[in-house]
């Protein structure tokens, strides 16, 4: 039975078809991701809290590789399915909502935030999250065809080895080099370091019977979240780029993200109950693109608090979780308030966010 509630009876219909623990998780990690951006308006960076940086790396540090995983994850397809239909069908949902959309909110981001100024989009653009996704995906769907073309899976065993060699060697060549316009412009550098976890999420459902028999033994689980707890233990404060650094940081984003994956699979019979928590958690998960679109426009500026708080006792860590946290959730519930009215439209649902009419 439905709850009699009508906003409660939306979001069930919303989710009946999806999987749950899986939007729960994203739903976590896109508060994470408006976390530490607020957290940057009043922290100072590098972190010198010792005590908040370990807590700042623990919730942070598997964000966005978690986001890559489950795009792979949902991307794959048998190469016998990726039919010219599918192909056209699927590229113009993923042009609408990384194209289209992004160019209409770096548009408003450079007038409303930046004053008609839009350098940010070759030096720091907020919205590489979706270019770099649409590259990831243009070269993975070449390549897919590629194996219906040939019959053979050797091209998308070859783009997994160059997808976990590529940030290395990137990494190591441009270390304390200035790069091109065009090469920030493309989002070069996210693209290739983020580039196994799509990977990832692609073998990881070509091969979902062992991939949930893994993240489901005991023996792995434990090495995960030891090994998670104890990069961050040891390492959580280092900055300055090394190839060991570079090695430690893709140990902790892996194993953070497999921490994740792990707890939230433990408890997904709860997240299947419908609870209000549940739901809510799901809810937000199935709109981590309208939210990481909008949120960019409400963060407030809370640089005056950084004295305190960036250099403050160790005690300082709970009022910059609460602050960060509390700031982080309005924002998320505006964030969805104005995707609901934008999603009110078919057009501009399809168009902006990639939403099936």
């Amino acid at each position: 039975m439905c709850n009699p509630d009508y906003a409660f009876c939306i979001m069930n219909y919303a989710l009946k078809k999806r999987l749950r623990y899986i939007d729960a998780m994203r739903g976590l990690a896109i508060l994470l991701v408006v976390f530490s951006h607020v957290t940057n308006a009043y922290v100072k960076m590098p972190i010198t809290n010792a005590s908040f940086a370990g807590v700042y790396y623990m919730m942070t540090m598997f964000r966005m590789p978690l986001f890559f995983f489950v795009s792979g994850f949902f991307a794959f397809r048998m190469a016998e399915k990726w039919t010219w239909p599918t192909v056209k069908r699927v590229m113009t949902k993923k042009f609408q909502a990384q194209i289209v959309g992004l160019a209409v909110f770096s548009f408003l981001y450079g007038v409303c935030i930046r004053g008609w100024n839009f350098k940010f989009l070759w030096t720091s653009n907020p919205y590489w999250f979706t270019i770099s996704l649409f590259e990831m995906f243009v070269l993975y769907l070449a390549v897919a065809l590629i194996v219906r073309k040939t019959g053979s899976n050797i091209p998308l065993y070859t783009l997994l080895g160059i997808s976990f060699v590529s940030p290395f060697v990137f990494n190591y060549l441009t270390d304390g080099m200035k790069m091109p316009e065009w090469v920030v412009g493309l989002q070069t550098w996210h693209t290739l370091n983020y580039w196994p976890y799509f990977m990832m999420g692609i073998f990881a459902r070509r091969f979902e019977s062992f991939t949930w028999k893994l993240v489901d033994n005991k023996y792995f689980k434990a090495l995960m979240i030891v090994g998670f707890f104890s990069l961050v233990i040891f390492y959580g404060c280092r900055h300055r780029y090394s190839l060991e650094w570079d090695f430690v940081m893709t140990a902790m984003r892996f194993s953070g993200l497999m921490t994740l994956l792990i707890s939230f699979r433990s408890y997904r019979d709860w997240f299947d109950k419908g609870t209000a928590v549940s739901n809510c958690m799901s809810f937000v998960g199935s709109r981590t693109l309208d939210i990481y679109y909008l949120h960019y426009f409400f963060i407030p500026d809370l640089a005056f608090m950084k004295g305190f708080l960036s250099s403050g006792p160790g005690n300082s860590v709970l009022a910059m979780l609460a602050i960060g946290l509390t700031i982080s959730a309005l924002l998320i519930a505006l964030c969805l308030l104005i995707s609901a009215v934008l999603r009110s439209t078919p057009f501009l649902a399809s168009w902006l966010f990639g939403a099936s009419r």
